[in-house]
């Protein structure tokens, strides 16, 4: 007789129903892929009468934790609520009663996920969390699995799929002739109607949610602890569609990216703000709703994976293949988990980069103002140019330590005639 594993689903909103799809959907190939068969007993919810988009038998539905959590007969727990509390704490208490638990929680894995570790260490169960990271693409499994005979020196990666979806909606907004200053609010409204951001959307569009998968994804390829605080965060709100137009006349392309690697020093930087890449930068081809990563090491030299990354499905599908992954493997190695070793990050202000900048001004005196520092600071210059707002003119610099540009910038944001951008280069 086929053992039966026994499951509590925490949520059953997008990213739960997800699940409950996938569990009904495929359930034939994950008893071939794990000679398991896998039935859920409890879904908690908040709300018992809310309608919902997967139909869920009401006796497994539940508004008590401790029914799904202290049901000895339940084997593994799926957090799906997303947020740091309850989830947190429900974690917590399921590791301390003897279950495993798969979560898809980046917020919680960046805050306390060296804590949930360690606890899931000492009651000898699994904490899996690979849907906490860039939807569907197996990238954490592929660093601690396959790749993990390689010393990692660089990992870029677009993490959140709804910005990248935002800039390239900007991008087709400008080309198709919508003034500069709308393309953003335009591109925002699409992405709120698809689905793919919320209707509160700060945690995209200022890079929270991007900045949260780059601590968790910078301590698995680097084996470093990684403070969710020494992650550098800068997002996209304050992009304009003149910004994707210049992309595109210097044939690159404007995402926001998550990059960590190692320094020359042995310091860990690792850093999410809007980049301009190359267009035979891996990533360059990623569009819409899609994640990308891209990998060096000294093993495989470069590998770059990208897929879907939003939506119900796609995070789902990272959630179910943890779930295959604890059936068949369902005893932890005895082992200290290496990525929370200590280590020293350093600062984006210890960086030397290339940098663009657009400058904006009601007058040629304004702008000539504007344009002085940078000259001497050895910045290239492309023509000026008027438009209905006033003059405008963008400057390419050489290479410049980080912390040493950003104090000559913030004093060129003090004056009162201008407005200044600046983007970074890959």
């Amino acid at each position: 007789m086929r053992k039966v594993v026994r499951l509590s689903v925490l949520g059953a909103g997008t990213v739960g129903g997800g699940v409950l799809t996938l569990l009904r959907e495929n359930a034939d190939l994950l008893e071939a892929q794990t000679g398991k068969r896998f039935e859920v007993r409890h879904v908690l919810v908040r709300d018992l009468s809310k309608p919902r988009a997967v139909a869920v038998p009401p006796k497994l539905l539940t508004t008590n934790p401790q029914t799904a959590l202290c049901d000895p007969k339940v084997d593994i727990v799926l957090e799906l609520m997303g947020g740091l509390e309850p989830a947190r704490t429900l974690i917590r208490d399921a590791l301390q009663s003897g279950k495993h638990v798969i979560t898809a929680n980046k917020l919680v894995m960046a805050v306390s996920g060296d804590e949930l570790i360690r606890v899931a260490q000492r009651h000898g169960v699994r904490l899996l969390y690979e849907a906490s990271v860039a939807g569907s693409l197996p990238i954490l499994n592929a660093l601690q699995g396959s790749l993990a005979g390689n010393r990692i020196n660089r990992v870029v990666g677009i993490v959140n799929s709804t910005t990248n979806f935002i800039l390239r909606e900007m991008e087709r907004a400008v080309d198709a002739g919508e003034p500069a200053e709308t393309a953003y609010n335009t591109a925002l409204r699409k992405a709120q109607e698809l689905g793919y951001a919320e209707a509160a959307p700060s945690s995209d569009v200022e890079g929270y949610d991007a900045q949260y998968k780059t601590a968790i994804l910078a301590r698995l390829a680097f084996l470093q602890y990684v403070p969710l605080e020494s992650v550098y965060r800068e997002g996209i709100s304050h992009l304009s569609g003149r910004d994707l137009l210049w992309a595109k006349r210097l044939n690159m392309g404007l995402k926001l990216l998550s990059i960590s690697e190692r320094l020359p020093d042995g310091r860990l930087c690792a850093r999410v703000h809007p980049t301009l890449i190359p267009r035979d930068c891996p990533l360059y081809l990623v569009r819409g709703a899609f994640s990308g990563v891209w990998l060096q090491g000294n093993g495989f030299q470069e590998m770059s994976l990208h897929g879907f990354g939003a939506g119900a499905l796609a995070t789902a599908s990272a959630v179910v293949g943890d779930l295959i992954e604890v059936a068949r493997h369902p005893k932890p190695l005895r082992l200290e988990d290496p990525s929370l070793r200590p280590g020293e990050t350093a600062p984006i202000e210890s960086l030397t980069m290339r940098y663009f900048v657009r400058l904006s001004a009601p007058s040629e005196d304004a702008l000539r103002a504007l344009r002085e520092p940078l000259q001497t600071l050895g910045a290239e210059f492309h023509p000026s140019e008027t438009l209905q707002q006033g003059i405008e003119q963008v400057a390419l610099t050489p290479p410049l330590n980080e912390g040493e540009f950003q104090t000559v910038m913030t004093r060129l944001r003090e004056q009162e005639n201008g407005q200044v951008q600046v983007i970074r280069f890959l």
